[in-house]
Order: C-alpha cells, then structure tokens, then sequence
C-alpha cells in the first residue's frame, strides 16, 4: 500500500523490532495485539531504532484476549523510525502505520 506521504500498510510482528524502513520518519495510527493466557502483555513503542530511543507509548492488553489502539486522527510521529518493544506475553501486534518522506 502506498500514499502521497509514502510506503506504508501494517506490519504484524511477533519479536520487537523496527516497524517499516528503519531510522526514516514513520507516522503510527495504531495497533492490535493479543496478550497470551500466561499473563497481561505489554507493548513499547519508542522514537528510534531501538529502546534505547525516547519512549513515546507503552500500553497494555488483558490476558488471554486482544486490545485495540487507535491514536488520534494524525497518529503519533516518530521523527527517528519506530521501534516496538513486546514482552513475553504478547502473542503478537499489528501496527497500521504510513512511512514519511
């Protein structure tokens, strides 16, 4: 999928990592994740390519069930890339985001 502003779709992942072209501009809309029945999972995302980046949301979702997050309208800028941080407990987050150029 693509945009005036440039690439961009959803990106399901399972580990952390970068969510689209690392270290480039990435704006977020928001995500869906599933939490595992060992416990409630929590998700991080940070400014950067790693979570050594400034923390820009950390949020969480129920054990053994889903969360939906949907941030404003403009979604959240992360001027340094996206990095998403999970624990153990999360199943697995699909984050709808549009790659800035």
């Amino acid at each position: 999928m693509s945009s005036p502003n440039g690439p961009g779709g959803a990106k399901r992942i399972t580990a952390s990592g970068v969510v689209g072209n690392s270290g480039l501009p990435i704006r977020v809309f928001g995500y869906t994740m599933r939490s595992g029945a060992s416990g409630i999972g929590v998700v991080q995302l940070f400014d950067g390519t790693n979570s050594a980046g400034n923390e820009r949301w950390k949020g969480s979702g129920n054990t053994d069930d889903g969360a939906l997050v949907n941030f404003p309208a403009n979604g959240k800028f992360f001027p340094n890339g996206c990095y998403c941080q999970i624990d153990a407990n999360v199943t697995y987050v699909e984050l709808d985001y549009v790659q800035v150029n």
